[in-house]
């Protein structure tokens, strides 16, 4: 048994060699995280369960996480975070800035949307960064990171054919080709680094250029993928594949760089090149930190939504829907299966959340706010409707609120003058898909779900 001085001795001895030896004692291997694509999907619309994943909150959260556990945590994001351009889109923007900021990274890609969107939005104090530009840009060209003994250097790259560029003027981005190639090739050489990361946003081909070059240790690739329920988490080049990271922001790749620059998992779901991806799940909370920001997003949707409700108004005179109440006047039958549906009620799910505000979630909650285009049979008179011209607000058109007749078989009131103006019947199927897409109806199966609304005449 150790006697109380021996027991003394230890602790003086492990004390001192904390001091002589910090590095030693803390040091750890860098954490290498890689996300983004967010596409103006902040937060997960909650519509289903199973589909609930992404969203900045818990990014912010997982980050935090994994920062408290290891202080060498290095992110870095492939950009293409705004959503495309709109009133309630440049809303999202600052919003998205925020967060961004609060997960410190070391580089954040140039991607198509924030192009899109005008550079004007960038925030300076973020390190937006773009290796192919011109000198009329002012983005980081190259981002070095010193981590102790080593040296990481970052490039960015953003393909031309993803953005728009005047042809009659000179471009201010540049595709991959040989002179680019050697251009890049005389900056590494100039910065020599143990660890050479490409953040790229392209197509195959240009991919194949870039592996082919060997210039990079490692190559993550942005999203080209739009479906959200069917995760692609990587990019082919030849027999060898590079890791592509999770579309609409859904998810987090991650790895752990080891003493001789090898990238290793953190858990057992891998994608290639030894990173693991995460999903951001209900089972991570949101983060307290980002929440006064979405209030206050969520106050200016509000204020939006009211602004234009007046320029909105003159639309009452000459709406073509009618709602449910005069269709029920003839369809009573097909009222009844409607009554005893989700779709009856669709609009209350939005109160409950308090987005019944928000455009975005109103389009499939509501009367008259997707377009709706007649099929090839129907009456000469149906054509289309464009959409924004039927739900107004709960004071103004509350026959409109809910999922309705006129949701599927388009406007009715010219049917209401004239019952021989008789909008053919849609496919089903291809009105329910509308709606019934993606994250927001991950388990939608056409033919158990129209067993619920099945309805005639």
């Amino acid at each position: 048994m150790l006697q109380k001085t021996d027991m003394q001795l230890i602790v003086a001895y492990t004390f001192l060699s904390l001091l002589i030896f910090p590095a030693f004692a803390f040091a750890q291997n860098p954490l290498l995280i890689f996300s983004g694509d967010l596409r103006g999907e902040i937060k997960p619309c909650g519509c289903a369960e199973e589909g609930d994943m992404g969203g900045l909150l818990r990014r912010l959260t997982y980050i935090k996480q994994k920062h408290s556990v290891n202080e060498n945590l290095l992110y870095f994001d492939l950009g293409n975070n705004f959503p495309e351009p709109s009133q309630q889109g440049y809303l999202k923007i600052p919003l998205i800035h925020s967060a961004i900021e609060k997960f410190r990274p070391e580089a954040v890609l140039v991607g198509p949307n924030e192009w899109l969107n005008g550079l004007d939005w960038l925030d300076s104090k973020i390190p937006y960064l773009l290796s192919n530009q011109s000198t009329k840009l002012n983005f980081l060209n190259l981002k070095i990171i010193h981590h102790e003994k080593r040296k990481i250097i970052v490039l960015g790259y953003l393909s031309p054919s993803l953005v728009y560029q005047n042809k009659n003027e000179p471009s201010v981005i540049f595709p991959v080709n040989q002179e680019l190639l050697s251009d890049w090739g005389k900056k590494l050489k100039k910065n020599t680094a143990d660890l050479r990361i490409l953040l790229f946003r392209g197509n195959a081909d240009e991919l194949n250029l870039f592996d082919k070059s060997g210039m990079f240790d490692f190559i993550v690739a942005g999203s080209n993928n739009d479906d959200e329920l069917n995760q692609v988490l990587k990019m082919q080049v030849g027999t060898r594949f590079y890791p592509m990271i999770p579309t609409k922001g859904q998810g987090i790749l991650s790895g752990e760089l080891d003493e001789n620059g090898k990238i290793i998992p953190i858990n057992h779901e891998t994608v290639p090149e030894g990173l693991s991806v995460s999903w951001l799940r209900r089972n991570i909370e949101d983060d307290p930190e980002l929440l006064d920001s979405f209030r206050s997003y969520d106050a200016a949707v509000k204020e939006l939504f009211f602004r234009n409700l007046e320029l909105k108004k003159e639309h009452l005179k000459d709406s073509p829907f009618i709602g449910n109440q005069v269709c029920a006047i003839c369809h009573q039958k097909s009222t009844a299966v409607w009554k005893k549906s989700r779709h009856s009620s669709a609009f209350a799910t939005l109160e409950n959340l308090g987005k019944h505000f928000d455009p975005e979630c109103l389009e499939c909650h509501v009367v008259g706010l997707k377009p709706w285009v007649a099929s090839k049979n129907s009456s000469e008179e149906v054509l289309k409707f464009e959409g924004k011209r039927g739900f107004l607000s709960l004071e103004l058109t509350p026959h409109l609120t809910n999922v309705q007749c006129e949701n599927c078989h388009g406007p009715a009131r010219d049917h209401l003058v004239n019952s021989k103006i008789k909008p053919a019947e849609h496919n089903p199927s291809s009105v329910c898909v509308e709606c019934h897409q993606g994250s927001h109806s991950p388990l939608f199966e056409f033919e158990k779900y129209w067993q619920k609304i099945k309805h005639g005449p």
